[in-house]
């Protein structure tokens, strides 16, 4: 079979996955080679599936793949339980007392062994083999049907091909060719979908797994993105209930609607507490600001990367300041007409909160928000004093959405704003008329000057106009009142209460904000190594003994075929042990002479062992 080549160093920026495939990827799929000696190592598995769970990707491992590694390893379970049988009977014969192998009694037993354990581990989903995917690709292996294929040759030539071309037909209904990644060592994938005509969906060894899906560097764009996206999904939410989005104490609101009351000064009411009690939606995203990152205290010292580990996501850490339209509750106290005292709840609907928060990071993607400060919470104004303080409201909240920004604080009649790391357009027109103006907001999609390439999202508004009933006392002798300038906002979808900041607040949530903005973190190539591991080093539940014998400097077993040199460059006992005990089977503890010389023990270290 033809083998994926290893990139070369100036490859690997391509293995990365861009933000828009990395956004569709719905599962990441083993294919039996996915472990070149077609045997898997279940502790990593786990830890693979761990990391791509916390990005919202599945593992998935198709049926007849678990077959197949259940199958190579009965042969490593009966290799194991043959190496030292002539040895263990002549030691009996001597009379001298040999422990009882420990095991598995069948091969039945270790396949239901390695089945069970696979199927216990967190994350990965096991893709039941549907009867007619099975008949299907029978039917490809024996008519040879592309992409079945032929082994050997003349009448020695064997058809294979049926168990790809299964697990690859019950994949595809489940998900399509650009929403998996398949881990492969081989072309037949690629093959096989050349056969159907189908798009090849994007095909990874394992070593180039991790260079694919992680070890990103979070920025201050993809933090912002993230951080709408996260809270987005997340609201409204009722923050009177147990599960309510925690931003950390809300203090502000009770002074703020007392100022208010006090400012009608009809004596009517005086506040006797307030809190907030809905955050309705995210209104804007002010400061970003992402910790700079610490060495991690498991960073390899030695240069040497195993490309086949998932290795550790470590967190990075982000501040933001955010800001959320909310509602509230006020308790107030009548000014008593009799002698007993009245109270009501009044409904505020006009809040904004202002909260700091702090956002943990793994791969990308939030794991954890905490507040380390308390809230703010204000009143909106529905009204303004002065036409400018309407614009300079405007402006600010406008500006609480990516990608806006007024030059030197300006509004002029017509600006554009592209969104970055989106497809979404902002255009702003603003007509004037004396002190009186409207501002319309359109959202495109499609960043072109075309507008036959752009479709329109929506279109929301503002208008401002002069109120003659402020004019207080009537002609000359007449003075300006206050809230001369009341606000309306008008277009679909609109929180009409909380007047101008409505707007910020339907622009981040109309936009399509990508799961994935992030620039990726230059990954230095994995040096070869050049010191393995010592025995010492991979010493781990336990070791096993077989006799063995020297010849020409190479170590070899009594086992037919069972060959290894100090490097393990091919198979051997050790390798067999380590491959049995990392799929979590038990493996025979024994010890066996030579010359009067003990044999080394090899071991390896794997999940299920059993000392």
């Amino acid at each position: 079979m033809a083998r994926t080549p290893r990139p070369r160093p100036d490859d690997e920026a391509q293995l990365r996955l861009t933000p828009a495939e990395r956004e569709k990827l719905k599962a990441v799929v083993l294919d039996a080679n996915a472990y070149g000696h077609a045997r898997p190592d279940l502790d990593r598995l786990a830890r693979w599936a761990q990391r791509l769970a916390a990005m919202g990707v599945e593992t998935w491992v198709p049926e007849p793949v678990a077959w197949e590694w259940a199958e190579h390893l009965v042969r490593d379970w009966e290799v194991m339980k043959n190496a030292a049988r002539k040895e263990r009977g002549r030691l009996e014969s001597a009379g001298l007392e040999v422990p009882a192998p420990l095991g598995y009694p069948t091969r039945d037993d270790v396949i239901a062994a390695v089945l069970t354990n696979l199927s216990k581990i967190p994350g990965v989903k096991v893709i039941a083999l549907t009867g007619r995917s099975a008949v299907e690709g029978l039917k490809d292996q024996v008519l040879l049907r592309r992409p079945a294929k032929t082994k050997g040759e003349g009448d020695k030539a064997t058809k294979t091909g049926a168990s790809d071309s299964a697990w690859l037909r019950d994949v595809f209904d489940l998900a399509e060719p650009d929403e998996i990644l398949i881990v492969t060592s081989d072309g037949d994938v690629q093959a096989a979908c050349e056969a159907w005509g189908k798009p090849v969906p994007n095909l990874r060894s394992l070593a180039q797994l991790r260079s694919t899906l992680f070890d990103f560097k979070v920025d201050d764009g993809h933090a912002r993105t993230a951080i709408i996206r996260y809270l987005t999904e997340r609201l409204p939410i009722d923050q009177t209930d147990q599960d309510a989005l925690d931003i950390g104490r809300i203090s502000g609101l009770e002074a703020a609607y007392a100022a208010k009351l006090e400012d009608r000064d009809d004596g009517t009411a005086s506040v006797y507490g307030a809190e907030v009690t809905e955050l309705v939606a995210l209104a804007g995203i002010g400061v970003v600001r992402v910790q700079v990152d610490e060495v991690p205290e498991d960073a390899p010292t030695n240069g040497w990367v195993d490309p086949t580990d998932p290795g550790t996501a470590h967190p990075e850490i982000v501040d933001a300041v955010v800001f959320f339209l909310a509602t509230g509750e006020a308790t107030l106290q009548q000014v008593p007409q009799a002698d007993d005292l009245e109270m009501r709840v009044a409904t505020i609907g006009n809040v904004l909160v202002r909260a700091n928060l702090t956002f943990e990071f793994s791969d990308g993607v939030i794991s954890e928000m905490s507040a380390d400060t308390d809230a703010a919470a204000m009143l909106l104004e529905r009204a303004f004093d002065e036409s400018y303080e309407f614009e300079e409201d405007f402006m600010t909240a406008l500006a609480m959405v990516p990608g806006v920004t007024f030059d030197e604080g300006t509004l002029e009649d017509h600006q554009s704003f592209d969104v970055p790391g989106t497809d979404a357009h902002i255009e702003v027109s603003v007509t004037r008329d004396g002190e009186d103006w409207t501002a319309e907001i359109d959202l495109w999609r499609g960043q072109s000057d075309d507008e036959a390439l752009r479709s329109l999202d929506g279109t929301i508004g503002v208008e401002c106009r002069y109120n003659t009933d402020s004019w207080l006392g009537g002609g000359r002798d007449g003075f300006q009142g206050p809230e001369a300038f009341p606000v309306g906002v008008y277009g679909n979808g609109l929180h009409h209460g909380h007047s101008i900041w409505s707007l910020s607040a339907w622009l981040l949530q109309t936009i399509t904000w990508p799961r994935f903005r992030c620039s990726p973190r230059r990954c230095s190539r994995p040096r070869r190594m050049t010191n393995p591991p010592t025995r010492e080093q991979t010493d781990g539940c336990h070791s096993t003994c077989v006799h063995a014998t020297v010849s020409h400097g190479r170590v070899t077993t009594g086992s037919e075929g069972v060959v290894f040199d100090g490097v393990g460059v091919r198979r051997g006992v050790r390798q067999v042990a380590g491959d049995l005990c990392a799929s979590g089977l038990r493996t025979v503890r024994s010890c066996q002479y030579v010359q009067d010389v003990p044999v080394p023990r090899y071991s390896s270290t794997g999940i299920g062992c059993t000392p």
